[in-house]
C-alpha cells in the first residue's frame, strides 16, 4: 500500500490529498497542517471583513471529521513540518499544542507549503499595534474586530488583496485610502489604460486613491495613528489618518522544508516542477504557491498565485502520486478576475508591460462598447483590450465591465489555449437576443483593429 505524506492543506494540498484517494482507494494519506483549520478558501477572506460572507466557518471546505470518516485521510491540524530526510523518505513532524514530535515514512511526498506576505520596508510597521496581513483565517479575525472599532483604513498595495479588502473596509463603513507603489492599480494585472476605471470605480465609493507613492512611515505611539506617504515623482509628503493598517504587497514562497529534503529552486526561487509536477527528487512533488511554472504566452517561469492554478497542480501531484497518469497543460495562462463595488476586472496572460520584458511586442486592439444592443435599455459599459504577435496568435485580454466579464475572458482563455488567432475570433459565432447581448460581441469587434495592424504591416 502506497503512503503519501502530504505538507500543507490549503487548495494544492488537500486537493492533491483527495486526488490520490480517488486514483487510489487503498493507499495511505497523510495530510499536514501548520493552522489549526483544514482547507478553506484564501480567496474569500477579504469578504469576511464585511461580512458578506458572515461567517469565517463558511471558508471551511470540510470540517476535520469529513476527512478521517469520509475520505478516510489522516490530518493532522497544528503540526508543523521539521525536517524531510529525502534519502530515508522520512517526515519529522511536531504538533504545535503539545510539543510532541514524531517521524513518520513515506512513499510519495507532495510539498505544498504556500506562501507567506512580506512588508516593503516601511519605518514603524513592525513595531506598532494596529498593522495587519491579510493571509490566513486567523488574520482575517483580527482585522475584523479592529474594523469594529477603527474609522480610518490605509491599504499599502493595490494588487487583488489590496483593492478587495479596501472595498471591504468601506463596506464595513469606514474611510479607506489605498496607497500604491507603481503607477496604477492592479499592476500585475491590467494595463495603466485599463487600471483608470478602476480608479474612478473607488473614488465614486470614496476611497482616496494615491499611486506612484510609497509609504514610508507608521507613525503612532504603540498603536498606529497615521501613515506618512511620499509621491514618487513630486516627492510631496502627506500624514494619512490611519487607526487601521492593512499591508498587501507581495508574497514569497514556503521553501524551507524542501531545501531541507534537497528540492532545487528554479530562477524565481520558487519550487521548480515539470509537466508532472515532479521536483528533481525522486518520489517529491510540489504544487501551488510555493511553485513556479512556465507562462503560456512567454515559457518562462512564473510564480504561482492563483487559486484556479493551485488546484490544477495539486490533482496532477495526487494522481501522479498515487500511481495515475497526469500532466499539466505546457504553461499557465493566468486567467484571473475580481470585482470591485459593481466592476468586473479580469485578465488573461501577461500584461504589455510583460510581455515587453520578455522581448515581444505586441500588436495592440482597444475598444468600449456595451453589454447590450443600443436600443436596449440596462447596457453596460464594457472595455475589452487585446494582444496579438504578427500572425496573429492571441497573447492576451484585459477586460474591464459591469456585466458578463468572467464570460468573456473565459472565452478568450479557451480561445488561446485551443490556438485560435484573432482571425479566428473575427468570425466566432456567438449568441445574440435584445435582452442579452447585442449581434456583434465585443469580443469578435476587438479583433478587427488588431488584424487592421497586422495586414498593414505586410
Amino acid at each position: 500500500m502506497t503512503k503519501i505524506v502530504v505538507i500543507g492543506a490549503g487548495a494544492a494540498g488537500a486537493t492533491a490529498a483527495l486526488w490520490a484517494k480517488k486514483t487510489d482507494r487503498k493507499c495511505e494519506v497523510v495530510l499536514i497542517n501548520r493552522e489549526p483549520y483544514p482547507e478553506y478558501s484564501r480567496c474569500g477572506l477579504p469578504y469576511t471583513i464585511s461580512k458578506i460572507i458572515p461567517d469565517f466557518s463558511n471558508l471551511i471546505e470540510h470540517e476535520p471529521s469529513w476527512y478521517e470518516n469520509f475520505v478516510k485521510i489522516d490530518l493532522r491540524l497544528e503540526t508543523e513540518v521539521i525536517d524531510v530526510d529525502s534519502k530515508a523518505k522520512t517526515v519529522k513532524i511536531k504538533n504545535l499544542k503539545t510539543g510532541q514530535e514524531e517521524t513518520i515514512s513515506y512513499d510519495k511526498l507532495v510539498i505544498a507549503t504556500g506562501s507567506y506576505p512580506v512588508a516593503p520596508p516601511i519605518e514603524g510597521a513592525k513595531e506598532k499595534k494596529g498593522v495587519y496581513f491579510l493571509r490566513t483565517l486567523k488574520d482575517a479575525m483580527d482585522i475584523e474586530a479592529a474594523a469594529q472599532k477603527a474609522k480610518n483604513a490605509v491599504v499599502i498595495g493595490a494588487g487583488l488583496i489590496g483593492v478587495e479588502a479596501a472595498e471591504n473596509l468601506v463596506e464595513k463603513g469606514l474611510k479607506v485610502a489605498i496607497v500604491e507603489f507603481l503607477p496604477s492599480l492592479l499592476p500585475l494585472m491590467i494595463d495603466p489604460d485599463m487600471a483608470d476605471l478602476v480608479e474612478e470605480e473607488m473614488k465614486k465609493h470614496g476611497i482616496e486613491v494615491y499611486t506612484n507613492t510609497a509609504a514610508k512611515a507608521v507613525i503612532g505611539g504603540e498603536k498606529v495613528e497615521k501613515v506618512l506617504v511620499e509621491c514618487r515623482e513630486t516627492k510631496e509628503t502627506k500624514e494619512l489618518p490611519a487607526d487601521l493598517v492593512l499591508i498587501g504587497a507581495g508574497v514569497r514562497p514556503y521553501t524551507e522544508i524542501a531545501q531541507k529534503a534537497g528540492v532545487q529552486l528554479g530562477t524565481t526561487k520558487y519550487i521548480k516542477v515539470n509537466e508532472k509536477c515532479e521536483t528533481n527528487i525522486p518520489d517529491i512533488y510540489s504544487a501551488g504557491d510555493c511553485t513556479e511554472y512556465p507562462d503560456f504566452v512567454t515559457g518562462e517561469p512564473t510564480p504561482q498565485g492563483m487559486g484556479t492554478i493551485a488546484v490544477r497542480m495539486g490533482k496532477v501531484c495526487g494522481i501522479n502520486a498515487a500511481g495515475g497518469e497526469a500532466k499539466m497543460p505546457k504553461g499557465v495562462l493566468l486567467t484571473r478576475i475580481t470585482k470591485i463595488f459593481d466592476l468586473q476586472v479580469a485578465a488573461v496572460g501577461p500584461t504589455l508591460a510583460q510581455l515587453e520584458r520578455a522581448g515581444i511586442k505586441p500588436v495592440i486592439g482597444k475598444i468600449t462598447g456595451s453589454s447590450k444592443p443600443g436600443y436596449f435599455p440596462g447596457g453596460k459599459l464594457i472595455r475589452i483590450k487585446i494582444f496579438s504577435d504578427e500572425n496573429g496568435r492571441i497573447l492576451g485580454a484585459q477586460i474591464v465591465g459591469y456585466e458578463d466579464v468572467h464570460q468573456k475572458i473565459n472565452v478568450i482563455a479557451a480561445a488561446m489555449q485551443s490556438g485560435m488567432t484573432v482571425y479566428d475570433l473575427e468570425w466566432l459565432e456567438t449568441c445574440y437576443a435584445p435582452a442579452s447581448c447585442p449581434t456583434w460581441d465585443v469580443l469578435t469587434l476587438v479583433a478587427e483593429p488588431v488584424i487592421k495592424k497586422i495586414e498593414k504591416k505586410k
